[in-house]
């Protein structure tokens, strides 16, 4: 079954075809000389000047995205170096904090040995003149 667009279609078709059947067969195209085609050196100027605008905003474009970048590096950096002035600084006190107990054990200790040996030199001293005898 034929639609109506369909018969449409051949129409517009079928017409196109008288029409191109239908045209002079000798066309001569004439070329006239005149001034200089000032609107096509326009238009190419124009067009230049277009893209040298748009070149130049991509590279400031670029630029700003390049700062950026550098200053979100250093306050990376910033961030990073604080962070680790504030281990270094929990560190040293960890260190600190080790090495004054083992002073204190140290010290706990050689006093311990001090008056045991004061405790052993003074009971062998009262030993001594009757082990003696």
């Amino acid at each position: 079954m034929l639609s109506a667009a369909c018969v449409y279609r051949d129409d517009a078709v079928r017409l196109m075809s008288v029409s191109i059947m239908k045209a002079p067969k000798n066309t001569d195209l004439k070329v006239e000389k005149t001034e200089p085609p000032t609107s096509l050196v326009h238009l190419a100027l124009d067009a230049a000047d277009r893209g040298q605008s748009t070149a130049l905003a991509v590279l400031q474009d670029a630029r700003g995205e390049v700062r950026t970048a550098i200053e979100n590096g250093i306050e990376l950096a910033e961030k990073l170096s604080a962070g680790a002035l504030r281990f270094a600084r929990k560190l040293v006190a960890k260190i600190d904090e080790a090495a004054n107990d083992g002073l204190t054990a140290t010290e706990r200790a050689l006093s311990g040995a001090v008056a045991s040996a004061k405790q052993t030199t003074a009971r062998d001293a009262a030993e001594l003149p009757a082990a003696a005898a």
